[in-house]
């Protein structure tokens, strides 16, 4: 591919083209992935009427873009992490082809993303697909170039050969993350079955103890800065036991049966969570912990001869979020089924030590 941008005269003189050219070849002895996003940016940035230019990494699992690399000398601006559709990228994902479209007139794109300093009737957008090994779009260089984009064929020759050393680049890096993550699972795993393994092997029958156990070994294991239980003390509801540091919530805090707006009592699945709290959510949380800008929780209902007598929660506040759902849904719905197990169980022996008391009968 190399060999077809042999010196010609669609570039600003012969010399930039070779100097692209060994860009280019020079991108396998980069060190990090970062570098190799940033200097991709700076040799598109390098071809004529390119007036701004970024490549993002398509997130499948979120319908979302993570930008990898900007270059601009006009204040264009991408956030992070952007939704799938508020670039025109989207279509490149769609379609799996290259994309552009004009954006005379379209004020909510210059809006968004700036770009003030260029002139908004002659530009355009063009964005190129990264394929994975498979052929499915993994990630997108976009442009924004002058609308009149002279030997644009040419120039497209150019980009093939760029989004191939990114997409070697981007499917190492997906790799690297996959075999992080499998480990990090792996070794969660390991962690909460020796956790839960500990949590049911306690011998203790001081009720209070078990329960703070099982709320600061949930706090390490979910990474979450507050854990607590809320005990049903009549028509009204109390936060019984409290763990972390979260200032506003404490033990003895009472409140309404209908502020406990918990949606673990009418779920079908009794471990409920809410990995990153929405408008569509906020019903099932409660006004106090709203106020205190909670942004995730994971709560079970403690249940007791079949009666829900508490409920078991970890909270996340400000940005946080919970990533692995799945996977900690199914250690904490263990760990939630342990704790109400551990406490019918002390209930039943404190009722059979009354029923001995009663006949007269030593308790030893």
């Amino acid at each position: 591919m190399l060999s077809e941008l042999a010196p010609n005269l669609y570039f600003s003189g012969n010399s930039l083209t070779r100097d692209l050219a060994d860009d280019l070849n020079s991108f396998h002895s980069i060190g990090s992935a970062e570098e190799v996003w940033e200097r991709t940016v700076e040799t598109n940035a390098r071809i004529p009427e390119i007036i701004t230019t970024w490549i993002l990494e398509y997130l499948p699992e979120s319908q979302n873009f993570r930008l990898l690399a900007l270059n601009s000398q006009t204040g264009f601006e991408i956030p992070k992490i952007v939704s799938k559709n508020s670039l025109p990228c989207h279509h490149v994902v769609e379609s799996n082809m290259i994309f552009e479209m004009t954006l005379h007139g379209d004020e909510l794109f210059y809006k968004t993303f700036g770009g003030n300093n260029f002139e908004k009737t002659s530009a355009m957008y063009l964005g190129y697909p990264i394929r994975s090994d498979i052929g499915t779009v993994i990630g997108v260089i976009g442009m924004v170039v002058e609308d009149k984009f002279k030997h644009k064929f040419k120039n497209l020759k150019l980009i093939d050969v760029i989004a191939d050393q990114l997409s070697q680049e981007l499917i190492r890096l997906k790799n690297e993350k996959l075999i992080a993550d499998t480990l990090n699972t792996a070794s969660f795993i390991k962690d909460s079955l020796a956790e839960l393994f500990r949590l049911l092997s306690s011998k203790s029958s001081d009720l209070t103890v078990v329960c703070r156990n099982y709320l600061q070994t949930g706090l390490k294991l979910f990474g979450l800065p507050l854990g607590l239980i809320a005990s049903k003390i009549w028509n009204e509801w109390e936060y019984s036991l409290v763990e972390g540091n979260v200032h506003g919530i404490f033990e003895g805090q009472r409140f309404s049966n209908e502020a406990l707006k918990s949606f673990t009592m009418n779920s079908p699945s009794a471990a409920q969570i809410l990995s990153k709290i929405s408008e569509d959510t906020t019903l099932y949380v409660r006004d106090h912990l709203l106020d205190l800008e909670v942004s995730c929780l994971m709560e079970f209902p403690l249940k007791v001869h079949n009666q829900t007598i508490g409920v078991l929660g970890f909270y996340g506040f400000k940005d946080q979020t919970i990533e692995s759902t799945e996977l900690f849904q199914r250690v904490f719905e263990l760990m939630g089924i342990s704790l109400s197990i551990t406490i019918e169980k002390n209930n039943i022996d404190l009722l059979s030590k009354i029923a001995i008391l009663e006949k007269g009968f030593p308790t030893n």
